[in-house]
């Protein structure tokens, strides 16, 4: 059994001369389980408590901060690290990682992309990724298609996906759709389509490329071989699943994917994602996110040792993708052995040969204007994609968001609550961007 410290660490803080750590881990209970495992070896070793308080929403990470109560290391994405160190919230960890052997260990994007406005590090990243597409080996078989390669189109993925949709009696949905696709991984299909995607925007633009992606997305819907993402929603499914169940054939995920890796008992490959024509690819690569300490942690080194374990030592989490100092690929196929003729390593290794960069809408936003345009935004998207508004209205509907946006950075830059450098960034930002 879990101690009950670990689950019950934010309702109380510790003696000021107690070694404790509370850390927002993932509200995984496996995830839990391992590392309550590894935190009595780390304490043993360092003489430093962890305690565990399963992270449940920003929100609650917010009021946990306002009350004076928040964990000592926590996850932030880079919009939430740049609002939370912008306020002071944060502790600048440079003074640490620059004394401690694994910033030098870690990869030089991941180095990069963890300064900010001020020249301050609020957050190391604790883990990266790329995507693919997850193929039934045996469905593939089974309809005559060939398996898919590394330079394979989006024609030639479409064309699979018809191929290896189960038909149906009139009016009835399909056994078995030929793929699926979670939206949230349309950003990855406009990087491929060469969609001009800037780092730190300040506004919302929709090019030429991310409305083709759009409409090709839609597409799938529509012809009958991608099942609506609304109904995918309300099943409660989780898109591993679909392809467990022989639902879908073929599924875009996360590579690697620890729980879909453990859980899928069907032979299963995978590859990257379709080139649009003959565009060269871009693949995903994940650059936001990773563990920032909190400003009123009362032991900062304890914290910074604790948040340093997490990314380079602990069990649970090695081998970790974002230290240069091991061959991932080949560290994964050893602890999880089914990924040896996968597909696995051909994946990451395209992903690095051709890294694309992280298109995702809170990295291609800065972290002052993620949310104003997103809340304005996404109600766009959710009735683009459900079929109440057409491309044509999003895109009109984009001068209006953009107007709304500047009035909300401009009541930002007025607040108080912001530190000088990064108040100057954001007024030197509205000054240069375009109107």
């Amino acid at each position: 059994m879990l101690l009950l410290t670990g689950l019950l660490a934010g309702c109380g803080r510790p003696a000021a001369d107690e070694r404790i750590i509370t850390y927002n881990c993932a509200a995984s209970t496996s995830d839990i389980a391992a590392l309550q495992l590894a935190a009595a070896d780390f304490r043993a070793r360092t003489g430093i408590e962890l305690r565990l308080n399963p992270f449940s929403g920003e929100e609650k990470l917010y009021a946990m901060i306002a009350a004076g109560q928040a964990p000592d290391v926590f996850y932030t994405n880079g919009a939430v690290r740049d609002r939370l160190a912008a306020e002071g919230r944060l502790l600048d960890l440079r003074p640490y990682a620059e004394k401690d052997p694994l910033f030098a260990r870690l990869r030089p994007e991941i180095r990069a992309a963890a300064a900010s406005v001020d020249g301050g590090i609020y957050s190391l990243s604790n883990w990266t990724h790329t995507c693919g597409v997850y193929y039934d080996r045996a469905a593939f078989a089974a309809a005559g298609v060939p398996a898919p390669t590394a330079d394979w189109t989006w024609d030639d993925f479409t064309a699979a996906a018809r191929r290896l949709t189960t038909p149906a009696a009139p009016g009835a949905r399909p056994a078995r759709y030929g793929v699926y696709i979670p939206a949230h991984f349309i950003e990855a299909l406009e990087q491929m389509n060469h969609a001009p995607i800037p780092r730190d925007a300040l506004l919302l633009d929709l090019p030429p490329e991310s409305r083709e992606v759009y409409a090709a997305y839609l597409r799938l819907v529509h012809d009958g071989v991608m099942p609506d993402p609304r109904r995918v929603q309300a099943m409660g499914m989780q898109a591993a699943q679909l392809l467990q169940a022989g639902r879908v054939a073929m599924l875009v995920e996360a590579v690697p994917h620890p729980g879909l890796i453990e859980t899928l008992t069907i032979d299963w490959g995978v590859a990257p994602l379709p080139c649009f024509g003959a565009k060269s690819p871009q693949y995903f690569r994940s650059a936001s996110g990773g563990l920032s300490i909190s400003a009123d942690t009362r032991h900062p080194a304890d914290a910074w040792r604790t948040l340093a374990w997490l990314i380079g030592e602990a069990a649970p989490y090695q081998p970790n993708p974002v230290l240069a100092d091991a061959d991932f690929a080949v560290a994964w196929e050893q602890k999880y052995p089914r990924l040896r003729g996968t597909g696995f390593r051909e994946v990451w290794s395209l992903s690095e040969q051709h890294a694309g960069g992280d298109p995702r809408y809170f990295v291609r936003f800065a972290s002052w204007s993620m949310a104003p345009v997103m809340t304005r935004l996404q109600p766009w998207l959710d009735r683009l994609w459900a079929g109440d508004a057409t491309l044509d209205e999003v895109v009109a509907a984009v001068p209006g968001i953009n107007a709304g946006v500047r009035a909300d950075l401009a009541r930002q830059a007025r607040s108080t609550a912001l530190r000088p450098a990064w108040k100057a960034a954001l007024e030197r930002a509205l000054a240069d961007a375009p109107h």
